[in-house]
Order: structure tokens, then sequence, then C-alpha cells
């Protein structure tokens, strides 16, 4: 349970410093095109439409260069993620392209650590001849799974004949993943617009939500709806909510349990939409009995009588209401009980009957693109390596498209790994176990980085190849699904800062190229993007003036019933895929897999309104606010500072058999006593990332690799350490 009890007055003052921030966000600079022009009548302005790259939502943005540089810039009025406003990360990360520490030629390593300049005809024809010489089955990418250009690097990897592309999302989605596939079979969106009753489950792991959202979030209650957080911390985006609700950490499963007991053993469930449109309930309904909230009351340190009242308010207010599922978050890659605990959410949504309803769950309408949209004679069938992935076929329940980062890393330990590429990912500082990750990095025969900036993983390379900036470059065309699905698309926002950079996909079709495999590629950028506009009946012209067009056909109409992409063609009450391991057919209770005990506390964490993963640090204003804000603090909570004798503002050692880091501390109410919880962001260990080098500590050096069984998601939030006051 939280120190105190905080009154609707108190909790919404107890953000106010970072919502100060997160509000800041949320405003759209300047104003109507015209008025850009007549404001810099002195100067050459020019407009375009472009993507954020602050976060994978890709928000679209409109930007004012003047004389080639950024001007001003806002969210677009009609994209359906933005609303006319950027986040904060939005709005700073901007200042990544301008950073005087951006990497502005390739690099070769001496083998001694040392970088020098080379072409990039010397670099290109290096890397090829190690790659030709090496056997696919060897050879690896990584790549952010926020790029734009990930048909480049997957389509380069199938021509060569190896499967071992990997993305993070076993750190982030993988839970989310596995279950809507087997479940629902057809991605969900939250409809805040009309909701009465929303439940903010765990939104403490991404601080934030799309500025679209929060400003719907914000009407529900200006017209009197409820929106509740049950979250271990009390995050800044929680003051979005009439109500914090403390869960113990680890135990949401238990009060998402809970409700759907008292929702069954109380008839306050839709009987006609889940007889209609469920399979297996009747054997989901006699396990869920066995719960119910004074059980799940035990579990969680909720009380009884709230989780009663939680249940109780969503059930008068369905349709229109949800309970949110976070992506990115913890309950998609956080804890031994994460894949059923996004099960429960799942299905606590289909029992009130919320689909495709207005203020509930929706499933946007998105085009589907297959082989037949492209042209074979210009886009050269590729076809798929005949090897599976390392790492592949170890977790029965894993979502069949998303290979096993951490599995990669294991098997570089083991040297099975000739050669590995980088594509804006950094395993050094955002894969669990620091140490032991860059111990594997090491044993990899050859590696290249394509970054920005000389990142951690970048200082080990062999070559670092410099990209150009994502204000720089056009990307591919994709959606943004929502009640009215959009084609969106990257433009080129302002002039190129650095004459030798280069985009993503232009380096992986130089290297196909000098890999013999350049007939695979022989298609432009605009031919790739033409096709897709084909297949999406929108313009490309459009598109590149306007940065998105609503794709015909893909409307919502509110009231449908989506169809269910699943083995029964309904939703999965009783799913016979989630019979291994420890779980079952039907939901049931997996306790975590670690306990506090003897003084130590669950590490959680959680990205804050102002910082995603580690990559948001290259910008100086970004960083600048976290350190105003001392942003990189631990949190405990008060009663458990006053046992081991913690002020706030000391430096604390939190420690386990991972390693140790040391880190001032923020004594708090907003957190439960069995957690301690550490930014993700911070603890850069590269110099020549100036302004961040230094700050904070690394949370990835306490945290260990480990996965789920079932479903292989990374269990992010089972790692416990002890925590001691240095000099003490």
């Amino acid at each position: 349970m939280p120190d105190s009890a905080l009154t609707r007055r108190s909790f919404l003052a107890a953000g106010a410093a970072v919502g100060a921030v997160a509000a800041f966000g949320g405003v759209g600079v300047g104003g109507l095109r015209n008025e850009a022009f007549a404001w810099g009548e002195d100067h050459v302005v020019e407009y375009a439409a472009t993507t954020c790259d602050g976060y994978g939502n890709k928000c679209g943005m409109g930007t004012w260069t003047q004389d080639g540089a950024l001007w001003r810039f806002m969210g677009l009025e009609n994209h359906p993620f933005a609303h006319g406003h950027l986040c904060v990360r939005g709005l700073g990360y901007t200042a990544s392209a301008y950073s005087e520490d951006r990497l502005t030629m390739p690099l070769k390593n001496d083998g001694q650590g040392n970088f020098s300049a080379v072409s990039w005809d010397e670099a290109i024809a290096d890397i090829a001849s190690r790659i030709k010489e090496t056997d696919p089955a060897r050879v690896a990418l990584f790549q952010d799974s926020r790029a734009t250009d990930q048909y480049y690097a997957q389509r380069f990897m199938n021509a060569l004949g190896s499967a071992n592309y990997y993305t993070g999302i076993v750190l982030s989605d993988m839970d989310i993943l596995t279950g809507i596939t087997n479940i629902l079979g057809v991605f969900p969106a939250p409809h805040a617009e009309g909701s009465k009753y929303i439940v903010l489950l765990d939104k403490s792991y991404y601080e934030g939500v799309r500025p679209a959202e929060t400003e719907e979030i914000i009407r529900v209650r200006e017209n009197g709806g409820n929106v509740v957080a049950v979250d271990p911390r009390l995050p800044s985006v929680g003051a979005l909510a009439d109500e914090w609700v403390c869960v113990r950490p680890g135990y949401e499963l238990a009060f998402l349990l809970g409700v759907m007991g008292h929702l069954l053993n109380n008839d306050l469930y839709d009987k006609a939409f889940v007889e209609a449109n469920g399979a297996g309930f009747d054997e989901f309904a006699k396990s869920m009995r066995a719960y119910d909230a004074a059980w799940a009351s035990e579990k969680t340190g909720v009380p009884e009588e709230k989780i009663v009242e939680i249940a109780e308010g969503l059930a008068a207010a369905a349709p229109h209401c949800y309970v949110d599922m976070q992506w990115a978050g913890t309950v998609g890659s956080g804890y031994r009980n994460s894949a059923e605990t996004v099960r429960c959410i799942l299905l606590l949504n289909a029992m009130l009957d919320n689909f495709n309803q207005e203020g509930g769950w929706v499933f946007p309408l998105g085009p589907w693109v297959d082989d037949s949209a492209f042209d074979a004679s210009v886009f050269k069938p590729v076809g798929y390596p005949k090897n599976y992935a390392i790492g592949a076929g170890v977790h029965p329940l894993a979502y069949m498209y998303a290979n096993d980062c951490q599995a990669a890393m294991a098997a570089a330990a083991e040297g099975a790994l000739g050669v590995a590429s980088f594509f804006g990912s950094n395993p050094l500082a955002d894969y669990p176990q620091a140490a032991m990750t860059a111990e594997d990095v090491a044993n990899i025969g050859f590696k290249v980085v394509v970054d920005g900036f000389m990142t951690e993983t970048a200082k080990t390379a062999d070559y670092v190849l410099p990209e150009v900036s994502y204000l720089e470059r056009r990307g591919i065309v994709g959606t943004a699904t929502a009640p009215v699905t959009v084609a969106t698309l990257r433009n080129p926002a302002i002039e190129q800062v650095h004459p030798e950079t280069k985009p993503t996909y232009q380096i992986i079709v130089d290297l196909a190229e000098a890999c013999g495999l350049g007939e695979y590629f022989t298609f432009t950028l605009d031919q790739l993007n033409e096709t897709y506009c084909a297949a999406y009946g929108v313009s490309y012209d459009a598109l590149k003036s306007d940065g998105l067009a609503p794709i015909p056909g893909c409307e919502l109409e509110f009231g449908s019933v989506p169809m269910f992409a699943t083995k029964s063609g309904k939703i999965e009450f009783s799913c016979e895929a989630y019979a291994v391991g420890e779980m079952k057919a039907v939901p049931t209770w997996i306790e975590p897999a670690a306990t506090p005990a003897d003084g130590s506390l669950r590490l959680i964490t959680g990205d804050q309104v102002f910082q995603n993963k580690t990559y948001t640090r290259a910008s100086d204003k970004l960083t600048q606010i976290a350190k105003d804000f001392e942003a990189d603090r631990v949190w405990i909570a008060s009663s458990r500072a006053a046992e081991l004798g913690i002020a706030d503002g000391d430096t604390v050692e939190l420690s386990n058999e991972n390693g140790a880091v040391q880190v001032e501390v923020r004594v708090t109410g907003r957190i439960h006593h069995d957690a301690a919880y550490l930014p993700p962001h911070y603890g850069c260990a590269s110099e020549e990332i100036r302004t961040a080098f230094g700050f904070g500590a690394s949370h990835k050096a306490l945290v260990t690799r480990q996965a789920e069984p079932e479903s292989g998601a990374g269990m992010l939030q089972e790692v416990l350490v002890n925590v001691k006051k240095v000099g003490a």
C-alpha cells in the first residue's frame, strides 16, 4: 500500500512538476501554413509534413524551415495520434538532428578502440567481404523497432539466406502480440473519446500516451466519467486520472482475476455478447468463479471494496468503458505472469462488450498488402531463409514473427555469430544484464553499427556508419490505424546537415550490391512507396504534401463486431494453445517469479515523459530536462526509506548478483512499499554523447536476462535489489 492516501486535490498536485512538462508537450506550436510564411518574409521558409521519431507511434508532425534549418513544428491536426499536438519527447527529440555529437563520417576501428575516418566505398567493400565469407546462419541484423525502413533490412537478410533478424519485441510487447494473435486474432485500440470509465493499468512503464489520447482522457473526466490508475507507482501520466489505486507489483493479474470473478459471480457481464462471439466461455467462467474480490485483495493489497467498486463501475459504464493495455509496458514483458495478465485484459474487455463501441475498444480496419501487390519484374521475389532464426522454437507460445534477441545474445556468447549489424540498436544499454551483454557482443567476430551517435555498442564495432536523422530523410509509406485509418509518410523536413551521412535504406542497398545481391534492390524508394500507395488507394503526391491520407474502405463502423481471426473464429475464452508449461487453456493464477524478502525490493522501471529507451538522450534538450527535474533518481517509499535510514537526496547503492549502481534517491509516497523504481534511460557510458555521459545509473546493469518459458517475453521486473545508503 502507499504510505499515505491521496485526495483528488493532492493526487493532482503530486504530478505537478513533471506534469507541467507534459502540458508543454501537449501544446501545438505555430498556426496556419500561410501565417508561417508571413512571419518569415525576409527568409526562405518551407513547409513539410512528416512523422515524429520520439517514439514508435510516429505521430504526424508539421514542420517549417527557415533558410533550410528547422524553425517551427507542431503535431498534425488531422493525424489520429496527434490532433495538433506533440508529446515532450516529440518536441525535444528534434534537437538531436543538430547535435554536435552526431557522427559525420564512416569510421573504422583499428582493433584497439581507436577510430579513424574512411570512405564509404572502403567501408562497404570491407563489410561486404566479411559477410560473403561467413555462413548466412552466422550472420545477424539487429534493428530498432521504430525504424521505417524494416522492409529493406528484412529483404536484405532474406536475400542473404539468414533468418537472424531481431528487434527488441521480446523486451516490450511479446506477451501482447502473443495474446492478441491467439485470443482475438485482431488488434484493438482504446477509444477514450466517449468513454465513461477507464482503468489505466500499469501505465508506469510508459509515462505517456499519444497526444490525442491524452486530450480524450481529459475530456472523459470533464464530462463526468471516471479514470482510475491501477499501478504500483504513480507516474506523471497518473495526473490524468481521478484516483490512484496502488497495487502490489507483479500482482496485476490477481487484480484482473478478482474483477472478472466479481463480474461473473454477480451476473454483471454481457451474456449475449460472449455467447454469440466467444468460444469455451463455460469452461472459462467455471475457472473465474473461484476468484473473487476478497481473494484478489489478499494478493494485491488493494482493499476488497475498491476492487468491487472498480468492477461495478466498469459494468455500469459498459460498453463505454475499457481496461487499458499499454503497449511497450510491463504487461507485455514484465513478470512471470505477464502473458496471463495480457490474456485477462483481453477477455475482461470482451466481457464488457466494449468491442467497436464508442468509448470502448475499437478494432481499426487496416489494409493488407501481400506479394501480389508487387510487380515481380521490379521487385524480384526473394523467398525466405530455409533455416530458422537462432532461438526460434524454444517457447511454444511465442509470437511467430518476433525473433528472440535475448537468445541471439546468448548464442553470441558461444561464438554462434560471425557477423552482426546493429541498425539504430544499442544492446549494451538497452538489453538486460549489461555486463553479460557486453561480453556476448565482444564474442561476435565482426560488428557493424549504423547510427547517428557513438553509442556504447558503436564503441565496440569494427565499423560505424553514420545515418541521417529522421528529419532529413523520406521513409516508407505506413499506416496509423484508428476509427479512420490513414496512410502516413515520413518526408524530409530539413536540409541534410552532414553531407557524408546516408539514410539506412541506402546503406542497405549499397551493401546488398557489394554482396552480389543487387538484383533484389533494383527498385527505388519512390517505386516502393508508389506500390504501397496503389495498394492502399491513396496518392503518393498527397502523402508527400500532407504527410497522410485516409485509406478508402478503412472507416470503422461503431457497433459492428470484429472478425476474429482465431482458430475457432471467435474470442478464445478457452484456448488450447495456452495449455503449456504452468499455463492452462483458461486463465489461472501464476505467482511472480521473485518475491522481496530480507529487506530486498522489487526493481521496477518505466519510460518517462521526456525519455524513451536510451536513444532520446542524444537530444541535449531532453537530457537537460531530465537533469533539471533530477529525473535519474531512484524512487523508494517513505516508509521503506525510514526503515533503511535513508533521506531524500541521499546517494544509495542498488545491488544484486548482476552488479551495483549508485544514484540519488527520491523518497516518496507515490510508490509501493515493496518496490524501487529506476528509470531505464540513464547511465550513459559513452563519452561521445557528452550531455548524457555519466548522468544517472544504468538500469540494465541490474536486470537479469530471463524469459517466460511459454512466450519468451523478457521478465524485466522479476528482479530484486538490495538498497543501502552510501557512506552509512
